[in-house]
């Protein structure tokens, strides 16, 4: 231990810069970890959590295909009575207006307040009594009949304690609810305490009478499900069997049973591919931390080659050196950890800001909060960021147990000063790609990615090793031009790069991996988002667009009124409206959307990107009035379906065989969609309101100002967004760079690692060549020359990772473009090179490189050189 004080913690302690480049680049590698499963676990906890305590002690649900079930059903269900206690359910969302106008989505449950006490724990602190309206008392629990007078008024509503404290409410208060597109006044009857689904999330919970909240959500005759509650006697696998058996012999279809569960594993299924995707590059980050341990162990062990050889030969074991290497490096990990996992909870909050628009707009509507550091949290940065750096500084550790006693001490052990580039080092390089190209031909594995990531981390490995033989070509190449461009001070430079590659190579494969990534996941986007563009343009012919205010939840989609349809229609300025309605269906386990449209204003009006058949016009005539439906791109290779294939939708009548007329190119989700002909649909699922509308107008008309007449319209009952045609184009590429902005944030971090460990390297470098540049100020050469020659050697070394980064960068984003995006996401993305933007960071690179060299630069011109030779 007094071994280890003083050899390696003394030495750390002495040499605070790189000690502290070293543990900062493994702790931002961990914290970008932490910070993602964070927010990973973000993403659906408010959304689980909300299930959880909503369902009560709810054993199974009844549910209905898509749209729930008919309330008439519920007669022929009474022998669900023998299994234990049943409820009627609608769940939706809604808008409430708070204070300066801002709104903050309110989750609503409708329930038979008679029957369902027995399943949700309803604890009121107050409620108005019939006796003693207007004051907040908080007595005695209402009689079942009282709670059921609480909220028997179509416009009475519950909040929780917690909502109401947020918004100064209290008993009698009014709060303006936007559900779907009408805007309605409700008034405060109760207050929830801060308990069971009152803790729904952070208290966004309101309670509301079944029929109240079927005329709110305009579901009249429709349940969202029924809740089972088993009797104790009664097991939920027995039950379950049996009631899924009984739904089947009954006749009444499109019904099933399912435990509440379900419906968050159904969600999760539906970002498995979104969460692995970041996961994968947050390793990124951790994978620059670990060059950086490799780097700091391997120069510690060249700049103390004379002291191992002095152990050594006072009798250290080969065994103990080693252990005193691997040692230092644990060290430095276990700190990096430590502060990791602190840096982690922070940069989480940035993570969850920056994911929910995306999660919230393409998934799923949930409260983004960042849960507590979890013992899995610590299991995961320590069992990962030990082991690992353990094995990055094993080579370096074995070199330093392999140095002869002797020489070593003589100083004769010093590494080559000139690197001769031989055949052998690119055969690791070259069976590196070959390795990546194999990969790449490979498929999904559980429909993950697996195989394309591995093909991304065998390219990066292969250009990290073929750095040594980059280098060597650049230092060969650049000799004229930097003795011209630079003279003495520009050959020393070149000189002293060329006669520490064994060293450089491992800061610069650190610098060249991160800009690597940038460039591809730059040009992924790139491309990405000039697709994007063109499927826009195409698809996106409409004149106006219009949807209700209030989001929905995953369930249910929130429609718009048969008023605002007639006042849109009867528009003088209006040609033609395509009343457009979407949900969730479940499918395999995990969720489709199911769209529905008026194929005949399509046809007159719109336009469609298909992949095939090409004809889409006379394909979607003969669908009209036939069991067949369109397939977004994302399904169709999720599912592995083709044209003329059959697809069992979930409908009121039971599972039915729809055939697949056409494959569509969509980018608006990756969850996969079904579109079917409104006449068609009616038939299956019955009447039922749009979610959007799609509106044309005469040709002259002035878009914005038929937007502005129909508000005004409209007025202040009715709640809609409406878009112009520029207006939608706009917000559909805000979400789009919302949704990579994520990326952009995990890329500076390992960039700034990386650049990190360019400067600890060049601080090393001179420290180890301190003789030489001592003996170059003794000959003559100034302070300003010194500082220039380090300069020049700083930027080189990001030149030349620049220049791999590029190239490898290319070979990345060809990966991520047509194998990981095809296989996470389903789309087909256009290859685009964003030139201007590879110019732009060349340039930026270079300078930031050189800048980190300034502080070496300095150290190496104040050393006295008088005081170097002495010394040696």
């Amino acid at each position: 231990m007094r071994l280890f004080r003083q050899f390696i913690i003394r030495r750390l302690l002495q040499e605070r810069l790189r000690s502290a480049a070293t543990i900062l680049g493994s702790a931002l590698g961990i914290a970008v970890i932490i910070a993602i499963q964070l927010t990973n676990d973000s993403s659906l906890r408010g959304f689980a959590t909300a299930i959880e305590t909503v369902s009560g002690k709810t054993s199974l649900e009844i549910v209905g295909a898509g749209l729930g079930l008919d309330e008439m059903k519920l007669a022929q269900l009474g022998w669900l009575r023998a299994y234990g206690l049943v409820s009627p359910v609608i769940e939706g969302d809604a808008q409430a207006k708070i204070e300066n106008g801002a709104t903050e989505s309110l989750r609503i449950l409708g329930v038979d307040i008679l029957r369902d006490r027995s399943f949700r724990d309803y604890k009121l602190l107050a409620f108005a009594k019939p006796e003693a309206k207007q004051q907040n008392q908080s007595a005695d629990q209402p009689s079942p009949t009282q709670f059921l007078s609480l909220i028997s008024d179509s416009h009475s509503i519950i909040l929780t304690e917690k909502f109401a404290s947020r918004h100064n409410l209290k008993i009698e208060s009014k709060i303006e609810l936007t559900i779907g597109d009408k805007a309605e006044l409700f008034t405060v009857r109760g207050l929830l305490k801060n308990e069971g689904p009152a803790r729904t999330l952070d208290g966004s919970f309101a309670l509301m009478d079944i029929a109240a909240a079927q005329l709110a959500f305009r579901r009249l005759g429709r349940l969202d499900r029924v809740d089972v509650k088993l009797r104790d006697d009664v097991t939920v696998d027995e039950a379950e069997k049996q009631i899924a058996s009984r739904l089947q012999q009954s006749g009444i279809e499109g019904l099933s049973v399912q435990r509440p569960a379900r419906r968050g594993s159904q969600v999760e299924k539906m970002l498995a591919a979104f969460h692995f995707n970041l996961t994968a590059l947050s390793y990124i980050a951790l994978l620059v931390g670990l060059f950086l341990i490799y780097n700091t162990v391997s120069i510690s062990v060249i700049t103390r080659r004379e002291e191992i050889g002095t152990l050594r030969a006072l009798g250290t074991s080969r065994k103990r050196v080693l252990l005193l290497f691997l040692a230092e490096a644990a060290v430095l990990s276990l700190i990096g950890c430590t502060i990791g996992l602190l840096f982690g909870r922070l940069l989480a909050y940035g993570s969850v800001k920056l994911t929910a628009t995306t999660v919230n707009a393409l998934y799923i509507a949930t409260a983004a909060a960042v849960p507590p550091l979890a013992l899995k949290h610590f299991i995961i940065a320590f069992a990962i960021g030990l082991p690992l750096s353990l094995l990055a500084a094993t080579l370096p550790a074995l070199e330093a147990a392999r140095v002869a006693p002797t020489t070593a001490m003589r100083g004769a052990d010093r590494l080559e000063s000139r690197f001769r580039l031989q055949p052998r080092y690119l055969i690791a390089p070259v069976t590196l790609f070959l390795l990546a190209w194999l990969f790449s031909t490979r498929g999904t594995v559980a429909g993950l990615p697996v195989f394309g990531y591995a093909a991304s981390i065998a390219i990066v490995f292969g250009a990290a090793f073929l750095v040594p033989a980059v280098f060597y070509l650049v230092t060969r190449l650049s000799k004229q031009p930097l003795a011209y461009f630079f003279k003495v001070e520009g050959r020393l430079a070149n000189s002293n790069l060329a006669g520490a590659i064994p060293r450089i190579s491992i800061s610069v494969a650190a610098l060249a991996v991160s800009l690597a990534m940038m460039v591809a996941i730059a040009v992924m986007v790139g491309s990405f988002r000039e697709t994007v563009i063109y499927w826009v343009n195409q698809t996106l012919k409409a004149d106006l667009y219009l949807r209700p205010s209030a989001r929905a939840n995953v369930a249910t989609e929130a429609v718009i009124s048969p008023e605002v349809t007639a006042i849109i229609t009867s528009h003088s300025q209006v040609e033609a409206v395509d009343p457009f309605r979407n949900f969730d269906v479940p499918y395999q386990n995990s969720l489709v959307t199911l769209g529905v449209g008026e194929f005949n204003v399509l046809l007159g009006h719109g336009n469609l990107m298909m992949k095939e058949p090409s004809n889409w016009r006379e394909m979607m005539r003969g669908m009209i009035g036939r069991d067949e439906v369109l397939a977004s791109e994302s399904f169709a290779i999720k599912y592995h379906k083709r044209v003329g294939e059959t697809v069992d939708v979930p409908t009121p009548k039971g599972p039915q065989p729809f055939r697949i007329s056409g494959i569509y190119f969509d980018y608006s989700s990756d969850r996969g969609i079904l579109v079917m002909q409104r006449a068609t649909f009616t038939r299956w699922f019955g009447e039922q309101l749009p979610t959007s509308l799609t509106i044309y107008l005469k040709p002259g008309a002035d878009a914005d100002a038929v937007r502005q007449a129909i508000l005004k319209t409209l007025g202040e009952r009715y709640r809609v967004f409406i878009y112009t045609n520029s207006g939608l184009r706009k917000e559909v590429l805000n979400i789009f760079d919302s949704t990579f902005a994520i990326t952009w944030a995990l890329e500076v971090i390992a960039i700034f690692v990386a650049i990190a460990g360019v400067a600890s390297t060049l601080l090393t470098l001179i420290l180890e060549r301190r003789r030489d540049l001592a003996m170059l100020r003794l000959v003559g050469a100034d302070r300003r020359q010194v500082r220039k020659m380090v300069i020049i050697e700083a930027a080189m070394m990001g030149g030349v990772s620049q220049s791999i980064g590029i190239v490898v960068g290319l070979l990345l984003s060809l990966v991520l473009i047509y194998v990981i995006n095809v296989q996470s996401f389903g789309w087909t993305i256009q290859f685009h090179l964003p030139v201007l933007f590879l110019v732009q960071s060349s340039v930026l690179i270079l300078i930031a490189t050189a800048l980190s060299g300034i502080y070496p630069a300095r150290r190496a011109a104040e050393m006295d050189a008088a005081e170097q030779i002495a010394e040696e």
